[in-house]
C-alpha cells in the first residue's frame, strides 16, 4: 500500500475537535537552496533577515517582485547543507524560475526536491504520538530539530502542530506506527489550520498580487524593515511608513451554498445593501457545514461587518479572532 493511498481526503475538522492527524501534504512543495552563497543570496531576495535565521528556526517570509507584490510566501528553514523552504504547489513552477533571476553570478542551487516527504501532524495529543518516535521535538524554544534525514518543525497556532519533511522510508515508517492511533487526511486540513492560525495560504490565482502587509506577514514576524535591500524592498518599506497599504488578512466564518475558490471576492452588507469587496486567498467545508474563508479585505473593517460568498443570498460570513495582534 502506499503513501497516497493511505491519505484519502475526509472533510476537514476544527482545530478545537481535531482528533490525532497525519496530513500528506502534497499541495506543498519542499524547495532546496543549496550552494556557498545560498544565504547572501537569499538575503537579497526575501523579507526576513536571513542571516539572523539560525538552525533552530523557522519563519514565514516573503518572495516579492519589483513593485513589492509576492510571488509566494514561504515557510523558511536551514536544512542539510543550506536552506529549504515550502510553498504551496500551485505557484512553485514559477516562483523558483523568479527566485533564480538574478543568480546567474551566485554559486548556489535551487532546486525543487522531488524526493522529499511532507507530512503535518496535528490534532489530539500530538506531541506525545510523536515523542516516542524521536529523541528530540521541536517546540516554542527550538522550533526546528533535525534527526538525520527527518528534520521537524513546531508552529504553535492554532494548537500545536507538527512539520516532518522526511524521506519515504521513514514516512512509511512513522505512518505504520500511528496508524492503529491516528486518522489520515489530505492537505485540505492543514489548509484550515493555516486558517484558524492567520496564516497567508497564496496559490496561483493571488501570486503576484499583494504585498506583504495586505497578507499580516509583518504581524507574523515575516518582514524585517532594518535588513539591507531585496527586491521589491522599497515598495514593502513605503507601505509601512508612509501607511501605503490599506488591507489586512481576515478568517472569517459562517455559511454558504458553495465554496469559493481562491481569486474570487466576496460581498459586504451595507445596510440593505451589498458591495463586492476583498479576495477569497483559500476556503474549507468542515464536516460539521461551517465555511471557513481565509481573505483580504480593508484593513478598516468593523469587527461585527457581516459578508458573504458572491451572489450567495441565504449565507452570511462573520469576522474571527486571529491569534495575533495587527496594532504596530
Amino acid at each position: 500500500m502506499t503513501l497516497n493511498s493511505l491519505f484519502a481526503p475526509r472533510q476537514p475538522v476544527a482545530s478545537s475537535h481535531l482528533p490525532l492527524t497525519i496530513m500528506l501534504l502534497n499541495d506543498w512543495q519542499l524547495v532546496n537552496v543549496t550552494g556557498p552563497d545560498a544565504g547572501k543570496y537569499l538575503q537579497g531576495q526575501l523579507t526576513v533577515d536571513v542571516a539572523a535565521l539560525t538552525e533552530q528556526e523557522h519563519t514565514l517570509c516573503g518572495h516579492c517582485d519589483a513593485k513589492g507584490k509576492m510571488w509566494s510566501d514561504l515557510r523558511l528553514f536551514h536544512r542539510a547543507e543550506g536552506f529549504s523552504y515550502l510553498l504551496r504547489r500551485s505557484v512553485a513552477d514559477n516562483q523558483i524560475v523568479e527566485l533564480k533571476k538574478y543568480a546567474v553570478f551566485s554559486k548556489l542551487t535551487i532546486a525543487a526536491d522531488t524526493d522529499a516527504v511532507v507530512l503535518g501532524v496535528a490534532g489530539f495529543k500530538a506531541a506525545s504520538a510523536l515523542a516516542p518516535l524521536f529523541s528530540q521535538l521541536p517546540d516554542s524554544t527550538t522550533p526546528v530539530v533535525a534527526h538525520e534525514e527527518t528534520t521537524l518543525l513546531y508552529l504553535a497556532q492554532p494548537e500545536d502542530r507538527y512539520l516532518v519533511i522526511t524521506s519515504t522510508s521513514m514516512a512509511e515508517a512513522l505512518v505504520e506506527k500511528l496508524q492503529g492511533s491516528a486518522q489520515f487526511n489530505d492537505s485540505q486540513q492543514w489548509v484550515e489550520l493555516d486558517i484558524e492560525a492567520g496564516q497567508p495560504v497564496i496559490d496561483v490565482a493571488n501570486s503576484g498580487q499583494l504585498i506583504p502587509q495586505a497578507t499580516n506577514l509583518q504581524a507574523l514576524n515575516g518582514i524585517c524593515f532594518k535588513k539591507g535591500c531585496y527586491t521589491g524592498q522599497e515598495m514593502v518599506a513605503r507601505a509601512k511608513y508612509r501607511g501605503a497599504n490599506k488591507r489586512a488578512l481576515y478568517w472569517l466564518q459562517g455559511s454558504a451554498s458553495r465554496v469559493p475558490q481562491a481569486g474570487e471576492d466576496l460581498e459586504l452588507k451595507l445596510g440593505e445593501n451589498w458591495r463586492r469587496t476583498g479576495t477569497v486567498l483559500a476556503a474549507i467545508q468542515l464536516n460539521d457545514g461551517t465555511l471557513n474563508v481565509q481573505a483580504v479585505l480593508n484593513n478598516d473593517l468593523e469587527a461585527d461587518s457581516v459578508l458573504r460568498v458572491r451572489d450567495d443570498e441565504g449565507g452570511m460570513l462573520t469576522i474571527q479572532a486571529l491569534p495575533y495582534s495587527l496594532v504596530e
